[in-house]
């Protein structure tokens, strides 16, 4: 599988590690696993740095909606911290913090593991757009 899934009870957090391209089914698997496990509420650090595909316009907007679905269901999710290097899917990070904002979801996006793990563990701010340290 391209994702590896790491769930830590102790300090309430998912890590997930792209290992190839990802398609947009086996995302929405991860945040259904995040949801049935009785994790929602967890933070998760998304390390994209070994995927090489870009998702397209649409599929951000169908996983914007599944995740205000499940917010719906389970309540507000955790914090969601992107680890991206490629400029374009840097950019496509971009819009889905915005398109999350819709949802209260706070994303933030950075350039390496130590920045979003701190961000992680900085004090909950209450819904909203996470501002994101990478421009």
């Amino acid at each position: 599988m391209p994702l590896h899934y790491e769930r830590d009870d102790t300090r309430r957090r998912i890590l997930i590690v792209a290992r190839a391209p990802v398609t947009l089914e086996e995302t929405i698997a991860v945040i259904n696993r995040q949801g049935a496990e009785g994790a929602w509420s967890y933070a998760m650090l998304y390390d994209a740095r070994g995927s090489v595909n870009v998702p397209t316009a649409e599929d951000l907007h169908r996983l914007v909606q599944h995740v205000g679905t499940m917010t719906t269901k389970y309540g507000p999710r955790g914090r969601v911290a992107l680890v991206v290097l490629d400029p374009e899917l840097l950019k496509m990070g971009h819009r889905y913090a915005r398109l999350g904002d819709l949802t209260s979801l706070a994303v933030g996006l950075f350039l390496t593991v130590e920045d979003a793990q701190s961000w992680l563990a900085e004090p909950h701010l209450p819904g909203g757009f996470g501002l994101s340290p990478v421009c």
